[in-house]
């Protein structure tokens, strides 16, 4: 795009620039504090980077725990810039869901009123902020603008971004298939070879970096999550479906938004139903979803981006077309109808659980903090802990941790996904063991360490909900930890 084509883009999308940016800056400075617990497995990753310990999660172990390559590069080149890990990430975060509300927009809508509604209503949901930390925002935007390349037959470009999408997250290979298998039925031929090249090189050179640095093709955090599913430790049956927490994390305690939602964006849908593209966007949603649902994938909130992402502007696109519809017959009904659907969202908490009061939490999670930080003040700095949920509480210690789920350590992944929650203990017998009280279900292993006494718990770590083991010093403890690594007797 020369600059002549560029002043003119920005004149004639102004409200839709102006309006997308200023709302989706002002809640992201509302987020600017936040941290997911999985987010800061990313950005311990760099901070080691950057300290000079290698791109590892633990200094000296290269394990590729990184799910998404392409956001973690990001990261890299922008924090060299801002040298602010924290803002780094949610700023990144922020200009790609701004840059995804806009694409999809102008994939979805037509006209720039009717794209400004679609790309407001996707910046002003709660949810996504609740996503930011993670590469969340980067695979949304690159799915609209892979769409939006496709519809244009610009094939080199989308050669190139399919290429990114796929190293940012390797789901997006389902919408490279949608794609070409649309092409073929359009044109009976598969496309040119040429426009193979991009991404081929892409995912040969991320493949080459894995496989020198951390001796492995691909990321072990792909096997882990199949692995998870696997195991039905998540839940049994279809787990992917099992939505409900959603009620109280994104819509203010009640379904009642849904009742705007929903018939809206069947509007949207059914009315887009003209266009190609929406197919597209629908067969990629269903290839995605049956991946989730039937490898019984863990619910994980994030991974619902896309299908949020979407169906809003479905919603955007059902709601012009509603209002559209009325002010053809009376501009006072349509002046009527859009007060009450203005007074039915703020009543239903889309905006007021949006707009800054929402149920997203705003920094990190406390519990797991203040644990990190008397990790850090009341341990040796080369002490060994394990845990199962290590995000914050590996940020925030700075200690050598391991990943009972497997993520970011060798071995324990697939033990996970045999539904073997002992045998971790034959690779690692940390100085420490974080657990909830109750134990969690991946924490059965401290039974038997307690009541061997390899383990005892720490008498000055008062958390309520917690924990913390302390391996015994005493002759034969690691006999009784192996021995615990057997399991329990039958």
């Amino acid at each position: 795009m020369n600059m002549q084509r560029f002043r003119q883009y920005l004149s004639e999308n102004a409200l839709l620039l102006v309006v997308t940016i200023a709302v989706g800056g002002y809640l992201a400075w509302q987020t600017r504090n936040f941290q997911l617990d999985d987010s800061l497995i990313y950005l311990r990753y760099l901070r080691n980077l950057f300290d000079g310990q290698g791109l590892t999660y633990n200094a000296g172990d290269r394990f590729n725990g990184l799910t998404s390559p392409l956001y973690s590069y990001l990261l890299i080149v922008a924090n060299v810039v801002a040298g602010n890990l924290q803002y780094t990430t949610i700023f990144l975060s922020f200009v790609f869901l701004c840059a995804a509300a806009i694409t999809g927009a102008h994939l979805l809508a037509s006209g720039k009123y009717e794209q400004t509604l679609c790309a407001l209503i996707v910046v002003s949901f709660n949810y996504f902020y609740d996503t930011f930390g993670m590469e969340t925002s980067l695979f949304l935007f690159l799915s609209a603008l892979a769409l939006v390349l496709y519809r244009r037959e610009q094939f080199f470009g989308l050669g190139v971004v399919l290429g990114l999408l796929f190293i940012t997250r390797s789901e997006g290979v389902f919408l490279g298939l949608v794609v070409v298998v649309d092409y073929f039925i359009r044109n009976r031929k598969l496309p040119h070879v040429k426009y193979f090249v991009a991404p081929v090189i892409l995912l040969a050179a991320n493949f080459i970096f894995n496989y020198y640095y951390y001796g492995a093709f691909l990321p072990a955090t792909g096997n882990a999550k199949l692995g998870q599913g696997k195991s039905g430790y998540w839940g049994e049956g279809l787990i992917f479906l099992h939505v409900q927490y959603m009620k109280d994390a994104f819509f203010g305690g009640d379904f009642r938004l849904l009742a705007f939602m929903l018939p809206i964006g069947l509007v949207g849908v059914l009315s887009s139903l003209g266009k190609r593209i929406a197919w597209l966007v629908i067969l990629y949603l269903v290839l995605l979803g049956s991946f989730y649902v039937f490898l019984h994938i863990p619910n994980y909130h994030w991974y619902y981006a896309p299908f949020f992402f979407f169906g809003l502007l479905f919603v955007g696109v059902g709601a012009w077309r509603v209002l559209s519809f009325t002010y053809e017959r009376s501009r006072e009904s349509s002046v009527f109808l859009s007060l009450f659907l203005a007074f039915f969202l703020v009543t239903s908490g889309f905006v007021y659980h949006s707009f800054g009061i929402s149920n997203v939490q705003r920094g990190s999670m406390d519990a797991y903090k203040n644990i990190g930080e008397w990790i850090k003040t009341n341990t040796p700095a080369k002490a060994v802990v394990a845990s199962v949920e290590i995000g914050t509480v590996g940020w925030y210690s700075d200690r050598y941790i391991i990943d009972i789920l497997g993520l970011t350590n060798r071995y324990n992944a697939d033990y996970i996904a045999r539904k073997d929650l002992y045998s971790w203990l034959t690779k690692y017998s940390p100085d420490y063991i974080l657990v909830h009280e109750p134990l969690w279900t991946f924490e059965a292993s401290a039974n038997c360490l307690l009541a061997s006494q390899a383990y005892a718990p720490v008498d000055t770590f008062n958390f309520a909900g917690y924990r913390l083991l302390r391996r015994s010093d005493a002759a034969g403890t690691q006999q009784q930890i192996q021995t615990c690594a057997k399991g329990p007797r039958t």
